[in-house]
């Protein structure tokens, strides 16, 4: 355990965490912020805009709404209130900055990838490169590198099968065990089969129940933080303060007998925001690439879901949690807990206990598609038995240690990272004008309806 406590922090810090955000820069610099200035006004078309009836149907395949909706549920989880509270714990109040930071660069990354997919993939759904980020990865870097795109499926079939799935059973299982009594048990054994009842009925039924459920506990959630910060405007103002001052110095307790250096900042920020809304890692094509579509529209559709994680969710936590004021006594859910408790008595407990719980589910859900989808790509065949194995991984999740869960995902978004990365920004330099042509287009944005007026009948 000590090991892998060493191997996440050499490797997030100060190398990856720096890495991330010279990339993300990078990115960002080469497409012209297009993910920034165009986003909300495809999201507006796009939200309203009636699916193609020409367009092939299959079970594999996502409207643009849906795979929204399903990716946000898939980021938002156990990341948004565990992961906050604890990068706020061990890196100091301007850890929420950089979280903010790597979901900035994270649309980006988001954009690009999910373009890549659509734009290069196999017509077929049924294809195992249909909607995953392998399908580029083939095309572009396997003629040379032919180890490259089999290493990021097996990494992220990894992260999906324990390293996902297991963070986020262990932290519903201590949550519920501490506030309701039950045993890891009997939380393991509910988890199997809600987790099993999902999954074996594959994307078409996670996608479907993300859909239903996920964005009324978002907007819950959301409410119930904004309700806490405006009761006490005076708090959440010093707390805005702290985010932007100690993003870029150190801070220190009374006494200066301890504090946090910006390094500890940048790397907790940015290792639990990508955590939580998973930019970078290769990850968005699986749902936002599910399409035939013109490549643009799901790629501007991927970039909003970091804006929304880690700008909105993310936000929401970080501030209720230093605007109350234990951070640095307490760390992960429990933090989260505690100060939504002290904002709005036990309304705010049930609020976080039920948004960890639908939260981590939902992640759960997805992340089954996620590493599915990579098993197949790898020559997996059977895919029921598959979804019932994944479902036992989650039945694990509650009698595993959280500290060594916590560090091996670390190890393993790492790893992910740089093998997705560096050939992403490869490719993206070699497609740079063509991509570009077809983000900008003015074609993908229909102008507004006209209204006309009706002629006077005298």
């Amino acid at each position: 355990m000590a090991f892998m406590d060493w191997l996440a922090a050499w490797i997030w810090n100060p190398f990856l965490s720096l890495i991330y955000l010279e990339i993300g820069f990078l990115l960002l610099v080469m497409t012209r912020a297009v993910s920034w200035r165009r986003s909300i006004s495809m999201m507006k078309s796009l939200w309203w805009e009636k699916p193609s009836t020409d367009a092939p149907r299959d079970d594999r395949t996502i409207s643009h709404r849906k795979a929204f909706i399903a990716a946000l549920a898939a980021s938002i989880g156990v990341g948004n209130l565990a992961g906050v509270g604890t990068a706020i714990h061990l890196g100091g109040p301007g850890a929420l900055f950089w979280i903010w930071m790597s979901a900035l660069f994270g649309a980006s990354f988001r954009m690009c990838s999910t373009y890549l997919a659509i734009r290069h993939q196999p017509k077929d759904p049924s294809s195992p490169l249909f909607a995953t980020p392998m399908a580029y990865m083939v095309k572009f870097i396997s003629p040379r590198w032919p180890r490259v795109a089999p290493l990021l499926a097996g990494l992220i079939l990894f992260q999906g099968l324990v390293s996902a799935n297991l963070i986020q059973a262990n932290s519903v299982s201590h949550a519920v065990t501490n506030e309701l009594g039950f045993s890891a048990l009997a939380v393991a054994m509910l988890l199997f089969g809600a987790v099993a009842i999902v999954v074996v009925g594959g994307i078409r039924s996670i996608v479907e129940f993300s859909v239903a459920f996920a964005p009324w506990m978002i907007i819950i959630y959301v409410i119930a933080s904004l309700t806490i910060l405006f009761l006490d405007l005076h708090a959440t103002f010093d707390a805005l303060v702290m985010v932007f001052r100690y993003a870029w110095s150190p801070y220190s307790f009374a006494g200066g007998v301890a504090g946090f250096t910006v390094m500890q900042a940048i790397q907790f920020g940015v290792s639990r925001g990508v955590f939580s809304h998973f930019s970078g890692m290769g990850v968005a094509p699986f749902l936002q690439s599910a399409n035939t579509d013109h490549p643009a529209k799901g790629a501007y559709m991927a970039a909003l879901a970091p804006l929304v994680d880690g700008l909105l969710v993310c936000t929401m936590t970080g501030l209720v949690i230093l605007s109350k004021g234990h951070w640095p006594d307490l760390t992960g859910a429990y933090l989260t807990v505690i100060s939504f408790q002290d904002g709005l008595g036990g309304v705010g407990r049930v609020v976080v206990m039920l948004s960890l719980g639908l939260f981590a589910y939902t992640t759960i859900i997805s992340w089954a598609h996620f590493s599915e989808r990579c098993y197949v790509y790898l020559g997996g065949k059977n895919t029921r038995a598959y979804r019932w194995f994944f479902a036992g991984i989650t039945f694990c999740g509650p009698f595993f240690p959280v500290a060594f869960i916590w560090s091996m995902a670390d190890v393993v978004i790492g790893l992910m990272l740089i093998v997705h990365l560096v050939p992403l920004t490869y490719i993206v330099l070699r497609t740079r004008p063509s991509m570009m042509r077809a983000l900008e287009s003015d074609d993908l944005i229909p102008p507004p309806p006209r209204y006309i007026r009706p002629m006077d009948p005298h």
